[in-house]
């Protein structure tokens, strides 16, 4: 038997073990090790929890506790942090590590996936939620060549149920209904330093223009446990904007990130709907050719297929490593417009113009925001539009804060001086 995670408690009250199980070999937590009774533990309930630690990135298992009530209340699963503090523990007391394999598994079949697909939505289905439902069927966790099995069922078997066919459903569906102007979405964590800066600036700009402006500052802790158990901050615009999309008071929602500050007041965001010819999804290349897009400015028109697109972002695998790099919501978003059939597998260079598929339009570099401090330009016909800085120093959020204020004091003729010379 496999076990792919164990987990240990300082608290001798609560005893318990992230594992998996089979009828034949139990793994019990107590001092024996190995059940010699299988019947003590074949009755026992199971949950399967992602758990967030600062050793190891998302990893999950599943758990059994001591007290009947516990179990029942994590098979559940609707209280995991309820289910923690009444067991004297929190989040970052897990002490997760890897467990060495004793045998191998045996791979599902597909009859089973097939049985198991039959109670699924097709409307609403995604791989990791039925991987939770999956895993706790088989009582193990849902291995890579499991997976390899369910993605060949459901392209012969469920075709409905692929990221493709929702998103195609979704191209085919009736238009929203409702939605006028346009909304400025951004969030923060208060220890954010470039945050108050860019938010001042945005909303002035979202002012001067009609657009509504809407803005969370949270402490860092409850702004990771809104998107848990996801660890990243900037899924949280995942979530900001699909509530922005439900809630259907306008055409248009905008993200902008905490960091940038648009420097061209006067240059409205119409001027780069109209260049995306109908397109539901406006975004800018990134400076990673490998990443493809930047997810620091994005322009969503309020349509079925943005709302399927940012539900399947936001139900998808929790931000593992996509594509080709590790960005978080941003790789998420490559893998899933590369699936759609929007974007081209791998890059094909600079953009020279705008890149148009079915629902995407993609900007060159410098087009929507700039990330290169020497490249922001503050007047003329090439004005940078978004300055989005990007460093990589130890104080990176510091640096970014101080750059944006010299930026945003030379655009306001404060001490443009200094700030040019501090730009060139």
């Amino acid at each position: 038997m496999k076990e792919p995670f164990r987990a240990s408690s300082s608290h001798a009250s609560t005893q318990y073990q992230v594992r998996s199980v089979d009828a034949e070999q139990q793994r019990c937590p107590s001092s024996s090790g190995v059940c010699e009774c299988p019947a003590c533990c074949l009755g026992a309930e199971f949950a399967r929890v992602v758990n967030r630690t600062r050793s190891v990135h998302e990893s999950w298992g599943f758990v059994r506790f001591k007290l009947p009530e516990g179990a029942a209340r994590a098979v559940s699963f609707e209280d995991w942090e309820g289910l923690l503090k009444d067991s004297g523990l929190s989040e970052t007391s897990l002490n997760v590590a890897t467990c060495a394999a004793e045998s191998e598994e045996e791979v599902v079949s597909e009859a089973t996936v097939i049985k198991a697909l039959e109670r699924e939505d097709a409307a609403t289905f995604d791989f990791e939620s039925f991987r939770g439902r999956f895993s706790k069927d088989l009582a193990r966790p849902v291995l890579r060549r499991d997976a390899e099995v369910i993605f060949r069922v459901l392209q012969q078997h469920r075709p409905d149920t692929t990221l493709q066919a929702q998103l195609q459903a979704a191209k085919d569906a009736a238009e929203l209904p409702g939605g006028k102007g346009l909304l400025l979405l951004t969030a923060y964590s208060r220890n954010y330093a470039p945050g108050k800066v860019c938010e001042t600036a945005n909303r002035t700009y979202a002012e001067r223009h009609g657009y509504d402006f809407e803005c969370d500052v949270l402490p860092a802790d409850e702004m990771l446990d809104a998107i848990a158990p996801r660890d990243a901050h900037t899924w949280y615009k995942v979530l900001m904007l699909r509530r922005a999309i439900a809630a259907g008071k306008h055409g248009f929602v905008v993200w902008i990130d905490a960091d940038a500050l648009v420097v061209d007041q006067e240059k409205p965001l119409e001027a780069f709907i109209a260049q995306a010819e109908g397109r539901d999804l406006i975004v800018q290349e990134d400076l990673s050719a490998e990443c493809r897009i930047n997810c620091g400015v994005m322009i969503f028109r309020r349509t079925s297929w943005c709302q399927t697109l940012l539900r399947l972002l936001w139900e998808g695998n929790l931000s593992r490593r996509h594509h080709c790099k590790a960005y978080y919501e941003q790789s998420a978003l490559v893998r899933l417009l590369v699936e759609a059939g929007e974007l081209d597998p791998r890059p094909r260079g600079r953009l020279q113009h705008r890149a148009l598929s079915d629902k995407l339009c993609i900007l060159p570099l410098r087009c929507l925001q700039t990330n290169r401090l020497r490249e922001v330009q503050l007047e003329g016909d090439e004005q940078t539009f978004i300055f989005h800085p990007l460093f990589a120093s130890e104080n990176f959020a510091e640096d970014k804060a101080e750059a944006l204020l010299r930026i945003d004091a030379a655009k306001r003729k404060d001490t443009a001086g200094v700030a040019f010379e501090f730009i060139f």
